[in-house]
């Protein structure tokens, strides 16, 4: 193979990747041919937390997971009488977070 042919299956090559991956990347994104909804779609209740989110205070699943570590706390207070003070900043922070969203 002589280089002028080396070089225009490298061109071919080149161009055929630059037309491929563009290609690649709209069906990828896209499952039933509609653009790929944001993460303002996402729906509450999801299994994980949205990583997309921009403030981690809005997140359904954050709160919940605090929500969930609280009433843990809280238990411990009732059983223990140790750590109610932080029990109740925390889900006295919570309730704000909440009427803030």
């Amino acid at each position: 193979m002589t280089t002028r042919e080396m070089a225009k299956l490298g061109l071919a090559l080149l161009v055929g990747v630059a037309i491929a991956f563009p290609a690649g990347m709209m069906v990828a994104g896209s499952r039933d041919g509609s653009d790929r909804a944001g993460p303002a779609a996402r729906r509450d209740g999801a299994p994980m937390r949205d990583m997309f989110s921009p403030s981690v205070r809005t997140d359904p699943w954050f709160l919940d997971r605090q929500r969930e570590g609280i009433e843990a706390l809280e238990r411990y207070c009732a059983q223990t009488g140790k750590s109610c003070s932080e029990a109740r900043a925390a889900r006295r922070r919570l309730t704000e977070i909440e009427a803030a969203n």
